[in-house]
């Protein structure tokens, strides 16, 4: 028989030797940063497939032939990144801004992570939780339109996407549409200043209005943003959320 000191002591050594063999275990990228600052962080001997590496040289982390360009016009990194984003691509200014809502070192963010189970029936099998430092961005984000620029990714938008261009505008000047921004591959480095990311907009489904996702690439060392599709079943869903009458 032994008394319970007895059991506390004998649980604490049997997880020093755990502790000491843990580095046997599989190790599962955690989803949130690392200290360093990177986001989508790869297993050991693995490397990104998905184009230049955004974690990478700044100079490499350019935009594909097929993504919609534009020149970061305005950067302010405070409480908030404020950007405005510009081009003279469609031979008229075009443009819209972004306003990211930044951590103060005390914001949360999670994932969950989802296996199959008995019956095909998904399962939980994971849920990661952790705490944005401070400066990096939460999911929060401000798609804001500028009135006439952002009528003209509209009507670029209309054209890539093989749609007739429509007579009506985009949202009116400064109004705003409430998304989310996922990190999916970068690194984020506040104190100097760089923002080299592959994300993933999301705007809900609100009303009448359609859910839809496309990809958003920043890179604050080029001081270029540019835009990429996630699938064509989005493509109405983003025209119409652009649009005045959305």
């Amino acid at each position: 028989m032994c008394n319970d000191q007895e059991v506390v002591c004998k649980l604490r050594g049997f997880r020093g030797l755990m502790g000491m063999f843990g580095w046997l275990r599989p190790k599962t990228p955690t989803k949130g940063p690392t200290p360093e600052g990177l986001y989508g962080q790869l297993p050991r001997g693995a490397r990104w497939v998905g184009g230049p590496d955004p974690a990478g040289d700044p100079a490499k982390f350019v935009p594909e032939s097929d993504a919609y360009v534009f020149d970061i016009a305005e950067w302010r990194w405070e409480q908030h990144l404020w950007i405005t984003a510009r081009t003279r691509s469609t031979g008229s200014q075009a443009g819209f801004g972004l306003v990211l809502e930044l951590s103060d070192g005390t914001s949360t963010d999670a994932v969950e992570l989802w296996t199959q189970g008995p019956r095909n029936r998904p399962m939980l099998k994971e849920r990661q939780e952790w705490v944005i430092p401070r400066g990096h961005p939460t999911r929060q984000l401000a798609l804001i339109s500028h009135g006439e620029p952002t009528t003209q990714v509209l009507r670029k938008l209309e054209q890539c996407f093989g749609q007739q261009p429509l007579t009506h505008p985009a949202l009116p000047d400064k109004t705003a549409m409430m998304g989310e921004m996922v990190l999916l591959r970068g690194i984020v480095l506040p104190d100097e200043g760089r923002f080299t990311a592959r994300t993933k907009i999301a705007l809900p489904e609100r009303g009448s209005w359609p859910y839809c996702e496309f990809f958003l690439n920043v890179n604050s060392v080029r001081k270029q943003i540019w835009l990429s599709e996630k699938s064509s079943e989005y493509r109405v869903p983003i025209l119409t959320r652009i649009s005045h009458f959305g």
